[in-house]
């Protein structure tokens, strides 16, 4: 199906690629207040189930035949296909800790793995990279029985495998990528794992409490053992988590990271705080710190529940909040970095357990760190019911219909994060970005004409831009995320791709500049959800890794008529070439090329002063004007005498290239 796929997917682009629209103000993608034209996709309030379709069941190796794995190089980063699985749903709310990585270059990666459509033999997927290539896919799941939802840590040497089938199983290898693997006897009748290690050799587990019904209603429970995996403490709920928490944690709602001997573990919801928990003492005493309060703290979406229709005690205005896909790292200077996707909704008028989800009025990924403080001296972004920076939008204050704050609405992240002109990052501790262009690089997409279209509403309740995965080290936070794309469509259904995002000594990337890497050839079809990656740059790598299949949805939610074979690639981006504080003469001295459309002018922004060469080529290829000026740190403003058309403005700068598409007007 694919090739006769690539061929419909190209034609559409040929006959797009160059199809320009206004460019929107940032503030025209916020929910406007009572917008009697938006339309709504209902949805049910998301029900977990434990996905334990049949008992146990073993399987011979030899159902499935080996199939070597692809490597791309790019030069400072390379792809592969790591495995394939017939199995699309990788997670319920947020994915993380699927990918290891140790300080001499090797890496593992995880997914829940099936090769057959009736997903008996659906448990880890496992492969392992030896620091130049990774093994042939796997032809067998880990675990002895069915299982799914696996998670994986280094520790020391050896690597550690968490999963669940009837409960969550605990796996050990001695020496990592090679051996058998060891069933330690942690046995639980727990779900949804996530396992870490920390510097002192203390691991650390987290899992799902879900009732007898497999609803909602969930408790989640903290192991830790110190040696080894041999002995456990006894289950405990974790700590910090009242009672309103437990009740309404979902399946996958929460990611854990450890850096030294610090462990934190982040949750978010559409429906309550986005907060983390922290402990410094490798798991013996634990902090919360909340991120984002959830505007209306008396919401009650529970009654009823077990009967199957939970009434939803409190019509609101429209909520601007997370999307539930989050994720959370730790630097060396013990910094906590926590990304998360909007999303926006409101109960719908029956308050019958649905919801209302208008995704594309809170296009987003917001970045935060432990380094943020607001106007009134905390690390909560826009504490609830209060105003923002000043008193410039009293409108941000007490709005909405029930005169409560609208906490993270998307405009007032752009003015804390990126100020009111919405072009200079003002808070390197603070950004919101994922509004980007793949059809016209330099712009942010305008999905504003497609806000009603329910078929842009794929994968649950997750936002336009969403998965966020963040992975850090001394002077770079990199965050990779599914976005839906504005260059690859079929019958009006988008595409998602892969972007990432970077803060480089604390000062972000032109978000209208984010990189995509999806763009080859080779995932022209390729529908790329979900994205996640390791929360720890190591030995100078950041390592992600995401699904992409040919069609779009999930088989899991009956978005898809039929299965499709679903490619787990794995990316390892270098870290360690990038410059360090006072070496300017290594950076790259363009960083963005605008307006677009232009008229008499183009503004080139340099990161120093440096001699330029300015050229620009028609859609032929031919070279039309030539210019060579000196750049100066800042913006730069040239003219240009060029008929009205398309064309391809390369500037080269201190043996760096910047290449923009431009239509003249």
């Amino acid at each position: 199906m694919k090739k006769v796929f690539l061929l419909s997917v190209g034609l559409l682009l040929g006959a797009t690629a160059f199809a320009q629209r206004p460019r929107p103000t940032r503030q025209a993608l916020a929910l406007p207040k009572n917008d009697a034209m938006k339309q709504s996709v209902k949805v049910a309030v998301q029900q977990d189930v434990l996905g334990n379709e049949t008992s146990t069941m073993n399987f011979s190796p030899a159902d499935v035949l080996p199939r070597a794995t692809q490597v791309r190089d790019f030069g400072d980063w390379i792809e592969a296909t790591t495995m394939t699985t017939r199995y699309d749903l990788q997670s319920n709310s947020a994915i993380g800790n699927r990918i290891a990585a140790w300080e001499d270059g090797s890496a593992a990666i995880v997914s829940t793995w099936a090769s057959d459509d009736a997903y008996t033999t659906r448990g880890a997927g496992y492969n392992y990279f030896n620091g130049t290539e990774f093994s042939d896919e796997p032809t067998a799941r880990v675990e002895p029985v069915k299982s799914g939802w696996p998670s994986i840590c280094a520790y020391g040497n050896s690597e550690y495998l968490a999963s669940h089938c009837d409960g969550t199983h605990v796996y050990k290898r001695d020496v990592k990528g090679t051996g058998a693997w060891t069933d330690l006897g942690m046995a639980t009748s727990y779900t949804w794992p996530r396992i870490a290690a920390t510097e002192d050799g203390t691991l650390h587990l987290i899992a799902g409490d879900q009732d007898a019904s497999n609803t909602k209603l969930n408790y989640i429970k903290y192991y830790r053992s110190t040696d080894g995996g041999l002995t456990w403490t006894e289950n405990e709920y974790v700590a910090n988590l009242e009672e309103e928490y437990h009740n309404k944690i979902g399946a996958d709602d929460y990611v854990m990271a450890t850096n030294g001997n610090t462990v934190a573990i982040m949750f978010s919801s559409m429906q309550y705080d986005v907060f983390y928990i922290i402990s410094h003492d490798a798991g013996l005493t634990w902090e919360k710190n909340v991120i984002a309060a959830f505007p209306y703290p008396d919401y009650d979406d529970d009654e009823n529940w077990a009967s199957g229709t939970p009434v939803i005690s409190a019509l609101t205005d429209t909520i601007h909040f997370s999307d539930n896909s989050h994720s959370i790292a730790i630097d060396n200077d013990g910094t906590v970095h926590a990304a998360f996707g909007l999303i926006s909704w409101a109960p719908a008028d029956d308050q019958q357990g649905y919801i209302s989800l208008w995704s594309f009025y809170s296009t987003g990924i917001v970045y935060w760190n432990s380094n943020y403080v607001n106007d009134e001296g905390t690390n909560c972004i826009l504490p609830f019911g209060r105003a923002a920076i000043d008193a410039n939008h009293p409108e941000w204050a007490n709005n909405g219909e029930n005169g409560i704050s609208n906490t993270l609405l998307y405009d007032r992240l752009i003015a804390l994060s990126w100020g009111d002109d919405g072009e200079v990052n003002i808070n390197p501790n603070l950004n919101i970005f994922g509004w980007c262009s793949e059809a016209n690089p330099g712009s942010p997409a305008d999905w504003s004409e497609y806000s009603g279209n329910v078929a842009g509403h794929w994968y649950r309740s997750y936002g336009v831009a969403t998965t966020p995965a963040i992975a850090v080290s001394d002077d770079v936070v990199t965050i990779m995320y599914s976005q839906l794309s504005d260059a690859r469509s079929i019958d009006d259904f988008w595409y998602r791709s892969a972007f990432y995002h970077q803060r480089i000594d604390g000062v972000w990337n032109d978000p209208n500049t984010e990189v995509c890497l999806s763009t080859e050839f080779e995932h022209m079809s390729d529908e790329v959800y979900p994205t996640f990656g390791c929360p720890n740059v190591v030995n100078g790598y950041a390592w992600f890794g995401y699904s992409a299949d040919d069609l779009l949805g999930l088989k899991l939610d009956d978005d898809q008529t039929q299965n499709s074979d679903n490619l787990i690639w794995a990316i390892r981006l270098a870290v360690n070439n990038y410059p360090g504080p006072g070496v300017a003469e290594q950076m790259e001295a363009v960083y963005n090329i605008y307006p677009n459309p232009a008229t008499d002018h183009v503004v080139v922004s340099s990161a120093m002063n440096t001699d330029a060469t300015i050229a620009f080529t028609n859609l032929a290829g031919q070279t039309v004007k030539t210019l060579n000026r000196n750049l100066t740190v800042g913006e730069n403003t040239i003219n240009i005498d060029l008929e009205s058309g398309v064309y391809f403005c390369t500037v080269n700068a201190n043996g760096f290239n910047k290449t923009v598409k431009v239509v003249v007007k």
